[in-house]
């Protein structure tokens, strides 16, 4: 009996790998999205983004026509001498980009992004909400 959970992603990358492994390292290369989660709290919304290795001034927060985007670049650096070869990388490198589609309900001029230690935080507060009462409509 084994006490270490199975990962069921893990086990279909790895049956990726070994069934398309001259396709795999261009589409690990092109496709990378953060760990995110979405949070509701009584006078706003607040997401959580995962963004390790990249640096503050890579990120940017824009939020347009009801959509925030969050952007995201991260860049490696090889210290790579003369002879050295790669022989396996599962570091990302590269552009990310997440949107997510906010409600009517939210003030937009008032969004705040925080970012500390690979970790952004941004939140979105909530506008007043009017309870919403049924209106008897008149039919002609």
């Amino acid at each position: 009996m084994s006490l270490i959970p199975r990962d069921s992603w893990s086990d279909f990358s790895r049956l990726f790998d070994n069934a398309f492994p001259s396709i795999r390292p261009r589409f690990e290369s092109e496709f990378f999205s953060p760990r995110v989660d979405v949070v509701e709290k009584n006078n706003a919304f607040e997401i959580i983004a995962d963004l390790p290795g990249v640096a503050k001034e890579d990120v940017t927060v824009t939020c347009h026509n009801g959509t925030l985007t969050i952007e995201a670049q991260t860049k490696k650096e090889l210290d790579k001498k003369d002879g050295d070869q790669v022989i396996h990388r599962e570091r990302y490198q590269g552009k990310m980009v997440r949107s997510f589609t906010l409600g009517d309900n939210i003030a937009d001029q008032d969004i705040v992004a925080e970012f500390n230690d690979g970790e952004l935080h941004v939140n979105i507060p909530k506008l007043e909400s009017q309870p919403d009462e049924a209106r008897k409509i008149t039919i002609n």
